[in-house]
This record gives C-alpha cells, sequence and structure tokens, in this order.
C-alpha cells in the first residue's frame, strides 16, 4: 500500500502542469450596442475550454450583479469572423537570454504560421526601449525574417513597449485588433506610468493577453490588472517550455470567436459591469468587461442644441460680479478680524467718514460724482473700522499727499482692474486670483519701502539738523526759532517734518510734544532719543546745545559703524540673495530647455515632496543668512 501512494504521488508531481490550469478566464469585448437594449458580446475561450470538443459552450450573462437574459450565442466561422490583428511584444531584456528568448521565439513563429490569410500580424520586441520589428503584414516570411537575430539585453520598459502596441493598434481602426504580450518581470525603466499606458491601450481599442513567464523578477499584478481592464486576460507559464502550447492556443483563441446576445437591464449606472460565465464539458471559465453604458452614449448622441456664446457683455458683467464677490468676501474677512474703532477716534477723520464732501465738489450726474460717491462710501467703511488710522499713518510716514480714503479707494481700484484684464487675457480664474493677490500686496510692499527709504534719509540728515539746532541755540535763539530755522535751511524729509512740528507749536501744542508726534510720525528710534533728551533737559535746565552736539557726535559715530558693518555683510547678503534666487532661475531654465525631463517632479508623488522640502530648506536658510548678517547696533 505505501509503495502504491508512492508511485501515485511520484506520478502527480511528474506530470506536466496544464498550461491553463490556473487562467481559465474569458476575452470580452463590446462587439455592438447599436441595438439597445440588445448588446452584443464578442468572447475568447481558453483553449482548454474548447478542448478540441465539438460541442458549443453555454453563456451566462450577469450585468451590473444581475443576471440578463442571453438571447443568442453562436460562432463566428473562419469565413464569417472579422480578421484580427495581433501586435506580438516580446520581452529581449537581460533576464531572457539564454533558453527563454529561444523558447520565446519558437512560439512566436508558431503564432505567426496559425494565423489566418486575412490576419495580420506586427513585432514589437522592448528592453531598454521598444523597437517595432515590423508593421502589420500578413506575409508570413517578413514577419519571420523579423524575428531572425534578436538578443537579449538591458532592462525592462514594459510601459513603453505598450505604449508603442498601443500607437500601432489605434491606426487599425474597424479591425478587431489584439495585443499578445511576453514579459518575465516587472518594468523597470519605462518613462511611461502604469496609468498612462492602460489609458493608451483603452483608446485604442485593443485587448491585452499578457504572457508572464516565471522568474527571479516575476511580477504578474500589474499585466493581470492591464488585461482584465483591457477586455483580455492574463496566462502564467511556469516555464519557457509552455510558451509554444501558450502561443498556439492564443492563436486558436484569437482565431474563434463567439458573438454573444443578451438584453441590457438597462441600469441607470455611468458603466456596465457585465460578467459573462461560459460552461462545456463540465469546465467553466468567467470574463469580466466593464464598458460605457450605451443608454448616456445614446443621449450624447441625441439632438445636440448648438450653445450660444456669451455677448461681451455678458462675460464682463460675469467677471465683475465674480471679483466683487471675492473682494467682497475678502472684506468681509477682514472686518470680523479687524477691530471696531470707537466714536472718538472716527472723530479724527472726519471729513473722511461722512458722506458727500467730496460729491459737493463736483456736478451731480457726471462720472465724477459717481466717482466721489464711491470714494465716500469707501472712506466711510474703513473709518468705521479703523483702516483709516492705520493708512494715515502709513500715508504720513511715506510722505505722500493723499487722503487715506483716496488711496484705499484706488488701491480697490486697481485691484479690480488687474483681476479684470486678466480674466479677459488669460480665461483662467486661477490666473486672475494670482494677479489679484500681487496687486493687493504690490502697493503695500512699495508704501513700505517708501517708508523705509524716508526713514533713512531722514536718519541721514539728523546729525546735521543737531548740529544746525545747536549752533542757533548758541547764537541766542530760541527753541522753536531754531526749529524754524531747520524747516527752511534743510531739504526734505526734515524741512517739511520740522515745518509741521513749527506749526503745531504756535497753534499751542508744547514744543516737546510736537517733537514727540514727529518722532511717531517718522517711526526713528535715534530721533525719539534725541527728543527724550531735549524734554529732560529743557525741563531740568542745563546747555541744551552741548546735549545735542553730543547727540549728533554718537549718531555719527553710530552710522559710521553702521556703514562698516553693512560693507563686512555685503558679501553675505549677496550670497543669500543669490542662493534664494538661483533654484527658481534653474527650473525656469529646466522648464524652457527640458521640460519632459522636470515632468517626474510634478507628476510623482515623491517629487512633490521634493519641491516641499527644497522650499521650506530654502525658507530656513533666508532666515538663517539674515540673522547671520544683521547686526544690531
Amino acid at each position: 500500500m505505501r509503495r502504491l501512494i508512492a508511485l501515485l504521488v511520484a506520478l502527480l508531481i511528474a506530470a506536466p502542469a496544464p498550461a491553463f490550469a490556473a487562467d481559465s478566464t474569458l476575452g470580452v469585448r463590446l462587439e455592438d450596442s447599436s441595438k439597445l437594449p440588445a448588446l452584443t458580446l464578442s468572447v475568447t475561450l481558453p483553449a482548454d475550454l474548447l478542448g478540441g470538443t465539438t460541442d458549443e459552450p453555454t453563456f451566462r450573462i450577469a450585468e451590473n450583479g444581475i443576471e440578463a437574459k442571453v438571447i443568442s450565442a453562436q460562432s463566428a466561422t473562419e469565413a464569417a469572423r472579422k480578421p484580427v490583428d495581433v501586435v506580438l511584444v516580446l520581452d529581449t531584456s537581460g533576464s531572457m537570454k539564454g533558453a527563454p528568448l529561444a523558447d520565446a521565439l519558437v512560439a512566436a513563429r508558431a503564432f505567426v504560421n496559425a494565423m489566418g490569410p486575412e490576419d495580420r500580424t506586427a513585432i514589437v520586441t522592448f528592453a531598454f526601449e521598444p523597437k517595432v520589428r515590423s508593421g502589420f503584414s500578413g506575409d508570413q516570411t517578413q514577419l519571420l525574417a523579423a524575428l531572425d537575430g534578436i538578443q537579449a539585453t538591458g532592462e525592462t520598459a514594459v510601459h513603453d513597449a505598450l505604449i508603442r502596441a498601443a500607437g500601432l493598434a489605434a491606426k487599425n481602426a474597424g479591425r478587431q485588433t489584439a495585443i499578445v504580450l511576453l514579459s518575465d518581470g516587472g518594468d523597470t525603466v519605462s518613462v511611461t506610468s502604469f496609468e498612462n499606458a492602460l489609458g493608451a491601450l483603452k483608446s485604442s481599442g485593443a485587448a491585452v493577453y499578457a504572457v508572464t513567464l516565471r522568474s527571479k523578477e516575476w511580477d504578474p499584478r500589474a499585466l493581470s490588472s492591464l488585461a482584465s481592464q483591457t477586455g483580455g486576460r492574463a496566462v502564467t507559464a511556469n516555464d519557457s517550455t509552455q510558451l509554444l502550447s501558450i502561443y498556439e492556443a492564443l492563436s486558436e483563441e484569437l482565431r474563434t470567436q463567439y458573438l454573444v446576445t443578451y438584453e441590457s437591464l438597462r441600469p441607470n449606472t455611468k458603466d456596465l459591469d457585465v460578467q459573462v460565465t461560459a460552461s462545456l464539458d463540465g469546465q467553466t471559465a468567467v470574463g469580466d468587461l466593464i464598458a460605457p453604458n450605451p443608454l448616456y452614449a445614446a443621449a450624447a448622441t441625441g439632438p445636440v442644441l448648438k450653445p450660444v456664446a456669451p455677448s461681451l457683455v455678458a462675460r464682463i458683467s460675469v467677471i465683475v460680479l465674480t471679483f466683487l464677490s471675492i473682494t467682497l468676501f475678502a472684506w468681509g474677512v477682514s472686518l470680523l478680524l479687524q477691530h471696531r474703532s470707537i466714536g472718538l477716534d472716527r472723530l479724527e477723520f472726519y471729513d473722511q467718514t461722512v458722506g458727500g464732501t467730496v460729491e459737493d465738489a463736483v456736478s451731480p450726474g457726471t462720472p465724477a460724482a459717481l466717482q466721489a460717491k464711491m470714494q465716500d462710501a469707501v472712506g466711510y467703511v474703513a473709518g468705521r473700522w479703523g483702516f483709516t488710522r492705520m493708512m494715515h499713518s502709513m500715508l504720513e510716514r511715506a510722505g505722500w499727499p493723499i487722503r487715506p480714503a483716496e488711496y484705499i479707494y484706488l488701491h480697490l481700484s486697481g485691484v479690480l482692474a488687474v483681476g479684470l484684464v486678466a480674466m479677459l487675457v488669460s480665461r483662467s480664474l486661477a490666473v486672475s486670483l494670482l494677479l489679484a493677490l500681487v496687486a493687493v500686496i504690490l502697493p503695500l510692499l512699495l508704501l513700505e519701502n517708501r517708508i523705509e527709504k524716508r526713514r533713512a534719509a531722514f536718519e541721514e540728515q539728523l546729525p546735521e539738523v543737531l548740529n544746525l539746532l545747536a549752533g542757533s541755540l548758541r547764537a541766542g535763539w530760541g527753541f522753536l526759532q531754531a526749529v524754524g530755522l531747520v524747516a527752511e535751511q534743510m531739504a526734505q524729509p526734515a524741512s517739511g517734518e520740522f515745518a509741521r512740528a513749527q506749526t503745531e507749536a504756535r497753534l499751542g501744542l508744547p514744543v516737546e510734544q510736537a517733537l514727540d508726534h514727529m518722532a511717531t510720525r517718522i517711526g526713528s528710534a535715534d530721533f525719539s532719543w534725541t527728543v527724550s533728551a531735549i524734554a529732560i533737559q529743557r525741563e531740568v535746565g542745563g546747555n541744551l546745545a552741548e546735549v545735542l552736539d553730543i547727540v549728533a557726535s554718537t549718531m555719527r559715530e553710530r552710522s559710521e559703524l553702521k556703514r562698516h558693518i553693512n560693507s563686512l555683510t555685503a558679501e553675505g547678503r549677496l550670497s543669500g540673495t543669490i542662493l534664494i534666487v538661483l533654484p527658481f532661475i534653474e527650473l525656469a531654465a529646466v522648464l524652457l530647455v527640458n521640460p519632459r525631463y522636470m515632468k517626474s517632479m510634478f507628476t510623482a508623488t515623491f517629487g512633490w515632496v521634493l519641491a516641499i522640502v527644497g522650499a521650506l530648506m530654502l525658507v530656513v536658510g533666508w532666515f538663517w543668512l539674515r540673522r547671520a548678517t544683521k547686526v544690531e547696533i
């Protein structure tokens, strides 16, 4: 008994495994949907199900999980069947060297010889990149000659090869096309992604029959997914000696088509999930198909109303309303975040918060009157919510002779104008919003730059101003007269600021308080210390001229030290600017010269991770360089 069991086990191990035992799947394609609800499918049966029997298989169809009625199922005879165009795609990478490639070429030659006289075959090989050995042809001699001299070397570019095969198949409109792919490993060097390859195959309409040969690099998952989603199937060969039988069986399948017609349930879904089950002599095979619902296609091909292009006025109106909505939304958010000013604060800008002051100066009913109304409305809202005080302070520091309400009105008008022009030119809402955001920020940056330049210019004049005040005091002049002399003799911005302080003092404000207002308006720490020294000296007594000379001398020394430090840190600041700007210049240059080279940076997740990490490192480097080159004095 033991000997008998051992003999049976030995026979089972030694017996060759059928090539299709684990791959009994059907190739299913949608053939005709013009007679809705009747849908016709083209079904190819695996060779192990055909088995040389003369009986006809029986079919069952489930649509979206619900069984549907099979109207008819008939085999397409050799005379009646449609010719088949097949793209043979062979892996010639280094892992196929030796017996695998030799057996694959033998199987390919047998496949070419088995195809019918009306059928055509194309041959594509791939390693580092795909190569078309022969276009579609029915000349067997030419095709067999294209298989001569093929060598195995290089890596595996499966996706690129499928793109090339899909391009050949797409040129055969109206003919049934299939792609028979042989590969023994996963993709390693393709430029094309799996998703792009799948999209190209679906667009071509070709069914993919994937033959995967077991090896150390064997990875059948991607090819099995491609096959199932294109109406083909995947076959696994445990050894290269099985390739001949597999290719012979595939040629028989492609030449043996069944046209199965069933009554669609007409579900209200965008796609149809069709499952076909074929049974013959006690064996069963199943195939799946996901196809667009013909109901939606029929609706799309029905009477189509010609769209009426909107007029220029309508488009401009939509754009204006869009930007007004965005502006009002941003304004509302800012109102929620802005501290509400009290009535006493608004009294300072009474002329800008009460409507009608600008409008009264123009004739009613004119464009100028409309502009005045809008300007007054902007000033009223800005005054109620404290924006006027902020802009008043900034405009005074910048020395711009413009009212806060006027500036806010012009700023908003500029933002709207830039957004509208960008929308009309680019027709892109994202670009328009980006440029509108730039129009919001840029004037504020220019205003801040103007303030910094004016403050720097005032601080440059300050030692000379203090010397002039000290000299006037020694000559016996009063302090207010010395301030008036500075206003007459000095250039802007010192002359204007001291003239304003003199005017405030003549109107009854103490000189120390007028100078304190001036220090706040200028924003200069040096002048604030000077005002404090003047106030203390005028209160306790002493030689004010001597104090001013000492302060002026100290400021000159500090200014000299600042310039010395700026010269020493100039190289570091320039290096920081170059290091920050250079990556963006290089990115723009590469995108201009070779956009494909940078494609992975913006399409792959890892590329975005690198970009984000690089941006963060740039920000950290910028702050570090700024701190390293900034010396407080």
